[in-house]
C-alpha cells in the first residue's frame, strides 16, 4: 500500500456538511417509532423519534420501528403554517380546489420504516398551503398509504392511491419499482424522493428528483472520487479498489450497475463513451457483500484488506458502516494507510464521534445539500433553504429529532420542489402540469435543497434521474469539512447497458 504524506491538504473550503439522500444512495437507518395516522403522524411520530443523527440510506433499511396500521391508505387535510425560502414571496393561505397527492411510504416494518419521510412531507404541505398559496391557489391534500417492505404491498398501495383519484404520486423509498406501471395505467405521473432501483432510474413518467440522484449519483460519485479526485488530495495513484457492498435487493443493483460497471469502464473492460473510459487499464477491484445488521463483519473486513487496496469505498446503512469501520480498526487498518470513502448513507454523527481517531480523515460522498447543517456554518442559498427547512419544519409539527434525519429533509425538499415547479405552470396547476414543468428542466432553474434539476438532459438509459451531482467531505473528528464542492460520476455509466446483477 502507498503511504500518504499530504492528506487533508488542498481543501476547497471547510464547512459543516450534512447529506439528504441519498442518495444517496442505497442503504437506510431509521430508528423512529411509528404508531400514528393522518395529521397525528406529524406530532406523535415526531415525539417518539429517537435518532437525531441525521443518518440517511441507500441499501436495505434497518429500523427498530414497530408502528401499527402499516399498509393503510390514509388521507390528511392541510393545516395552517408559516414562512418560506428567501426566493419565495408569501402568498397567503390556499383556498381553491384541493389537489390530492398520493404518498407511498414504508412505515411500521422492521425491514424498513421511515415515518419521518411522511411527517416532513405533511409539514411542507401545511406550510405551502398556509403561506405560499398552495399549488397555484390549490391547497395540497396528502393521501398517505403506509406499506410494508414487500412487493405485493408496494402494488397494493399504488392500486389504492390510483383508485382514489390522486393527481400526482410521490414515492419515497421503494425497494421494488413495481408500482410505477399501475400509476402509468391511470396516467398519474410519479415523483421519486430517493431513487434506488432500476425502475426509479429508467421508467417513463417518473421524475427522480432526490438531491444527489440516490444510488445513481452517490455510487458513481464514490467511484469518480476514489479514482480521480482522491489521487490529488492524497498524493497517490489508485489501481486497486476494495468495494464492500450491502447485500440487499437495491444493494445488488447499486453495486453491479453503479460501482462494478463504472470501474470496468475505467479499466476498459466495459464499453462506454465516457472520456475516462479505459483511462486506468491496470485498475482492479473486488466486491465483498455484507448482509445488513451482520453481528460480526471481521471476515469481510479481512477480505477487503487482503486485497491490498489503494482505496476502499462503501455504501450501506449507518449502523452497518460503522460496524465495518470498527472491524477494520481491530484488524490494524488506519485511514492514513488506506483511505476510506463512504456514501452519505453512512452519515451518523454520534457513531462518527464515538469512533474517535479511527474515523478521522474518512471521506463521505453524497448530495451537497446543507439542509441539516448548523445555520451558522452556511451562507447564501444554502443558509436560506436550511433556515426555511429547520424553522418551518419545527413550526409545522416536526420534532428536532425528525428534522435532523436525512429522509425527513428529502421529504420536505420534495414537496418544496413540487411547489417551486408549480410556479412555472401557465393556467391551472394539475399533477400532470407539474410533471410537464419538471420534464422541461434543463439545469438552469434553482431548486430547493439541491443543485438545479435537469430532467430533459437525463442520459440513456437513466432517463428518469434529474440530478446526479454530489460533493465530498472529510470528517475531522468533530465536523465534516467540504473538500470537493460539486462533481458527478454519471458520465462513467451514461449510454452503457444496464447491469443490475442478481
Amino acid at each position: 500500500m502507498t503511504t500518504r504524506s499530504n492528506r487533508r491538504t488542498r481543501r476547497v473550503t471547510a464547512a459543516v456538511f450534512s447529506f439528504a439522500l441519498i442518495a444517496a444512495a442505497c442503504g437506510s437507518d431509521s430508528d423512529s417509532d411509528d404508531g400514528s395516522d393522518g395529521e397525528a403522524a406529524s406530532t406523535e411520530a415526531a415525539e417518539e423519534a429517537s435518532d437525531d443523527t441525521g443518518t440517511d440510506s441507500e441499501e436495505a433499511p434497518s429500523s427498530d420501528a414497530a408502528g401499527d396500521d402499516a399498509g393503510e391508505t390514509e388521507s390528511s387535510e392541510a393545516d395552517d403554517g408559516g414562512g418560506d425560502e428567501a426566493a419565495a414571496e408569501p402568498a397567503g393561505e390556499a383556498t381553491g380546489e384541493p389537489i390530492r397527492i398520493g404518498v407511498q411510504n414504508a412505515e411500521g416494518d422492521p425491514a424498513g420504516s421511515f415515518p419521518e419521510y411522511s411527517i416532513a412531507i405533511q409539514a411542507a404541505a401545511d406550510y405551502i398551503n398556509a403561506e405560499l398559496g398552495g399549488l397555484g391557489g390549490r391547497p395540497i391534500e396528502i393521501e398517505l398509504c403506509k406499506m410494508v417492505v414487500a412487493p405485493d404491498d408496494s402494488q397494493r398501495c399504488a392500486n389504492e392511491l390510483a383508485a382514489s383519484g390522486v393527481e400526482l404520486g410521490l414515492s419515497t423509498f421503494n425497494f421494488f419499482g413495481n408500482h410505477f406501471s399501475i400509476y402509468q395505467g391511470s396516467d398519474i405521473p410519479v415523483i421519486v424522493g430517493t431513487p434506488v432501483t432500476i425502475a426509479d432510474f429508467t421508467s417513463e413518467g417518473v421524475y427522480s428528483i432526490g438531491a444527489g440522484g440516490g444510488c445513481l449519483g452517490a455510487h458513481t460519485g464514490l467511484v469518480e472520487f476514489a479514482t480521480n479526485q482522491i489521487e490529488e488530495l492524497e498524493g497517490i495513484e489508485v489501481n486497486t479498489v476494495s468495494v464492500p457492498w450491502a447485500d440487499t435487493p437495491p444493494g445488488v443493483v447499486c453495486y453491479n450497475d453503479l460501482e462494478a460497471k463504472p470501474l470496468d469502464v475505467l479499466n476498459g473492460s466495459e464499453p462506454a463513451a465516457s472520456e475516462r473510459a479505459g483511462e486506468k487499464p491496470d485498475l482492479t477491484y473486488i466486491g465483498v457483500p455484507i448482509a445488513p445488521a451482520a453481528p460480526d463483519v471481521t471476515p469481510q473486513a479481512t477480505e477487503v484488506l487482503e486485497n491490498d487496496p489503494d482505496v476502499i469505498i462503501y455504501s450501506a446503512q449507518g449502523s452497518d458502516c460503522w460496524n465495518f469501520v470498527d472491524a477494520l480498526g481491530r484488524l490494524g487498518w488506519t485511514v492514513e494507510e488506506t483511505p476510506l470513502v463512504l456514501s452519505s448513507s453512512c452519515t451518523d454523527f454520534e457513531a462518527m464521534r464515538a469512533a474517535g481517531e479511527t474515523a478521522e480523515g474518512i471521506y463521505i460522498v453524497g448530495t451537497s445539500s446543507g439542509l441539516l447543517s448548523p445555520l451558522d456554518s452556511l451562507e447564501g442559498k444554502r443558509l436560506e433553504e436550511a433556515t426555511t427547512y429547520q424553522e418551518k419544519g419545527a413550526e409545522y409539527g416536526m420534532s428536532e429529532d425528525d428534522i435532523f434525519k436525512t429522509f425527513a429533509s428529502a421529504g420536505f425538499a420534495s414537496m418544496m420542489n413540487i411547489w417551486e415547479f408549480s410556479q412555472n405552470v401557465e393556467g391551472e396547476v394539475t399533477g400532470q402540469a407539474i410533471a410537464d414543468a419538471l420534464a422541461a428542466t434543463d439545469g438552469t432553474q434553482e431548486t430547493f435543497g439541491s443543485t438545479p434539476l435537469d430532467c430533459s438532459g437525463a442520459p440513456e438509459p437513466y432517463v428518469a434521474v434529474c440530478n446526479a451531482t454530489v460533493g465530498a467531505n472529510q470528517w475531522d473528528g468533530e465536523q465534516l469539512d467540504l473538500v470537493v464542492e460539486e462533481f458527478t460520476g454519471l458520465d462513467l455509466v451514461a449510454g452503457t447497458e444496464l447491469r443490475p446483477g442478481g
